[in-house]
């Protein structure tokens, strides 16, 4: 039997070195994306001499990456997954509010994720960092670009469901991607925290590049089950001169 499905979440924090968080849940998908791109593109020097058709192009950088992601704001309640919706639209049909209820739902929807991704906060004088994790997929950057297409009117012109068209941007600051460069390292013993989801396999292929030590980290931190990790318990990886 599989497991629950995992949602989408977006937390939020100060800056690019996600060290102050504001919120670890700002938002959370009701409905999960039906997918998601991701951009990467590298700027190369053109210098090429005159009257020639080819040229031989130097590196100069690579840009941040982007993390296209479409949402659906669904107010209408049908969506077995937006149980919640569907719960509190029946009660406000009964009660006659059914259109205003809808309506409102779309509203909110949109208006929490934008509070989480895009809105400028005072205190900081700027929108929030955030984190985008949705399974083993971690995305840490900014929303640069919000679209909000709608979709489904009600008798009134007041929209059941729009999709919100977002476009993130990967921002990291020179501090964490130092650190986060020398934390990746095989060399490193490493100090990680079980979460819902984890298994050992998968845990050593994020460290290591090779989930073949799994049993020799099992060994270390004297696991005999290693297929039932408990979250919140804290594991050891050693460098790989010591376990190879």
């Amino acid at each position: 039997m599989g497991g629950s499905i995992q949602k989408l979440t977006i937390g939020t924090y100060k800056d690019s070195n996600y060290e102050t968080r504001i919120l670890m849940g700002a938002f959370k998908a009701f409905i999960n994306p039906a997918g998601f791109s991701m951009t990467y593109k590298s700027n190369f020097a053109k210098d090429q001499a005159m009257g020639t058709s080819k040229a031989d192009l130097k590196y100069a950088n690579s840009v941040p990456s982007d993390l296209q992601l479409d949402f659906l704001f669904d107010g209408t309640g049908v969506s077995e997954s937006n149980a919640l919706n569907k719960a509190l639209s029946s009660a406000a049909q009964k009660a006659g509010q059914g259109s205003a209820f809808a309506a409102a739902a779309v509203a909110k929807q949109i208006k929490d994720f934008y509070k989480a991704t895009g809105q400028l906060e005072g205190r900081i004088h700027k929108p929030y960092n955030v984190i985008i994790n949705w399974g083993d997929f971690e995305f840490l950057g900014f929303l640069s670009e919000f679209t909000i297409e709608y979709k489904l009117f009600n008798n009134e012109g007041r929209p059941l469901r729009a999709i919100g068209k977002a476009k993130f941007t990967e921002s990291i600051s020179p501090e964490l991607a130092a650190k986060s460069d020398k934390m990746s390292s095989p060399d490193l013993t490493h100090k990680r925290t079980v979460v819902d989801g984890d298994t050992l396999p998968l845990m050593t292929e994020r460290i290591y590049g090779d989930s073949k030590y799994y049993l020799e980290v099992a060994k270390v931190n004297g696991i005999i089950n290693f297929r039932q990790l408990i979250p919140g318990q804290v594991l050891f990886f050693p460098p790989i001169a010591k376990i190879s």
